[in-house]
Formats: C-alpha cells, sequence, structure tokens
C-alpha cells in the first residue's frame, strides 16, 4: 500500500510540474488557473463522486464502513482541532489563523480523491466522499469562524449546496436504491471522472507556481507549519487510529490520507476575499504540497507495518 502511494505521490509530482510549467511558459495566466481549479472543483470532481456512487454495488458491509468513516473524519478533525491550538500558539505579529487553518485542513479533495483511487479504486473514491462531507461541515463553519472571526452564513449555506455535496446526495441515492446509470450517460461520467487526478494536479502545480516558493523555503516559520501538517498531527492521529482494529483498516488507511494531505488550497482563496496575508498562506500550501510527496508514503508505510504487528 506505501508503494502504491509513492509511486502516485510521483506520477502526482509529475503533474505538478506540468501546471508549474504552464504556468512558468504564460501558456495559462493566474486567471486561467483559477478557471482550471473552478473547472475541476465544479465538473469533474461532483461526477467523480457520483459515479464513484454508482459504480459500487451495495453491501451492508460498505454503508457500516461509509458510517465509520463519518465518525473516525468527525473524530479526527477534533483531534486536529485541538491539536493546532497547542502547537500553535497566539503571539503578536504572528498569523496563528493562518497557521492553524493550514494545519488543521487538507486538499483532500484534489490530493485525497486521486490517492483514494489509487489505493481502493471506487471504494476508495466512496470513502473519500464520505470524508469530504465532514470536511465541508468542519471547515465552513469551524474553519472560516477561526480564519476570518466571523461566521459567514450565506457562504455556509452555499457550500452545503455546492456541486460535490449535490454530487454526494445524488451519488448516495444512486448508491442506496441501485439505480442504475443508462450506458452512454455511464460511460460520459466515466471519461469525465478519469479527468480528475491529471486536472486536478496541474490545477494544483498552477497554483503552488504563483507562490514564492523560493521565498517561503527561506522561511523557518513555514517548516514549522508544515511539520505540524504533514508528520505531528499525523502521527498522533496514526497512533490513535492502531488500537481500533474494529475499524476497518481500508477505512483508517483512507482518512489517515486524506487528513495528512498538504494544506487546503482554500485557506488562500479565503485570505484572498478577506484581505488577509495571502501570499502566506499560499507559502504554507506551496512547501506542504512539495513535501506531501515525501511525507505521505513514509507515514502510510509506517502505519501499515504497525497494523500488521498488532
Amino acid at each position: 500500500m506505501a508503494w502504491i502511494i509513492l509511486k502516485q505521490a510521483v506520477i502526482l509530482l509529475l503533474l505538478n510540474l506540468v501546471g508549474i510549467i504552464a504556468y512558468k511558459t504564460k501558456v495559462v495566466d493566474k486567471v486561467g488557473g483559477r478557471q482550471f481549479s473552478n473547472f475541476v472543483l465544479e465538473i469533474v470532481t461532483p461526477v467523480l463522486v457520483v459515479n464513484a456512487y454508482a459504480e459500487v454495488e451495495y453491501e451492508t458491509k460498505l454503508v457500516v464502513n461509509m458510517l465509520w468513516t463519518f465518525l473516525l473524519a468527525a473524530i479526527s478533525y477534533g483531534i486536529c482541532i485541538f491539536g493546532a491550538r497547542l502547537l500553535i500558539r497566539q503571539k503578536p505579529g504572528r498569523e496563528e489563523e493562518i497557521e492553524r487553518f493550514s494545519a488543521i485542513y487538507s486538499n483532500c479533495g484534489f490530493m485525497g480523491i486521486p490517492l483514494a483511487s489509487a489505493l481502493l479504486g471506487n471504494v476508495g473514491v466512496f470513502y473519500a466522499s464520505a470524508f469530504l462531507s465532514i470536511f465541508f461541515c468542519f471547515a465552513w463553519t469551524h474553519g472560516i469562524m477561526m480564519l476570518t472571526g466571523q461566521h459567514d452564513k450565506k457562504a455556509l449555506v452555499k457550500k452545503l449546496c455546492s456541486p460535490t455535496m449535490i454530487g454526494i446526495v445524488i451519488g448516495l441515492l444512486l448508491f442506496f436504491f441501485q439505480i442504475p446509470m443508462p450506458e452512454m450517460l455511464g460511460q460520459t461520467f466515466q471519461y469525465v471522472s478519469d479527468l480528475n487526478t491529471p486536472l486536478a494536479m496541474i490545477a494544483s502545480g498552477i497554483s503552488v507556481a504563483q507562490a514564492n516558493l523560493l521565498g517561503a523555503l527561506k522561511n523557518p516559520r513555514v517548516y514549522y507549519v508544515s511539520a505540524v501538517k504533514l508528520l505531528i498531527l499525523p502521527a498522533i492521529l496514526a497512533v490513535l487510529f492502531l488500537p481500533v482494529v474494529w475499524i476497518p483498516i481500508e477505512v483508517r488507511t483512507v482518512v489517515l490520507v486524506l487528513m495528512a494531505a498538504p494544506s487546503a488550497a482554500m485557506c488562500t482563496l479565503q485570505c484572498q476575499k478577506h484581505g488577509m496575508n495571502d501570499f502566506y498562506a499560499s507559502h504554507i500550501f506551496a512547501v506542504t504540497t512539495l513535501f506531501s510527496m515525501a511525507t505521505m508514503p513514509l507515514l502510510v508505510k509506517a502505519f501499515t507495518a504497525l497494523t500488521s504487528l498488532i
């Protein structure tokens, strides 16, 4: 499993490089990059989610595992919220809101779904979709309040009615009622779903290219936040996941991978919207994206090795 993640991480890095090259050679500009991201988030990812639910046959085991995913994801966010408050303290001149948001919330849509798909196929995307439901609930309530100090109810309602959430609802209906998709529609959905990994990683590379990566690498604080996001908090979760052997290893692994993904690009976008330091947010995003190519396979390798001993 760790080898699959390592191999997939290298592929994702190469796809990131395609996005970086596209931006640096001016094939795509900043506006195009944003449109690229929106296309993935608003069209490709919802189709992928619907397709994943439609392709999986109903089993009681899957329903139980989906509920375990909901519970484990919610508990994981609670632990990370508490951990981020302890590890990232308030200090004059320190932008702890950006740092805490970056440490808690991951780029689980872009990075997580391709990895879950590589690990477990449509079943992995099935569990990842359940995780995304919890992510949206936490990120658009606690996350936005923590980052901005205000509760934007309209934004919350809008996000809970986003295409991805609608896709999850449609997918669940198809799954529970086992409604078959017409062959031509199903093939179309499959083609669009196959775009998710390459387009998501290219869009991520375009975002990384816009950050001053060299400047970010000179900031010691970015390394600390990256360590909290990629190593410390995931390691705590991994240790806590080990003894709960009644939860299937597939569920625990998917949740761990999604929590250990690099910082959410959402932080940069929200900082831009609310006039905060989006450059600092983009630095953390870029550095965690770069380092996650090494930390995620190592984390899963250690976790799977330890679970085999229990």
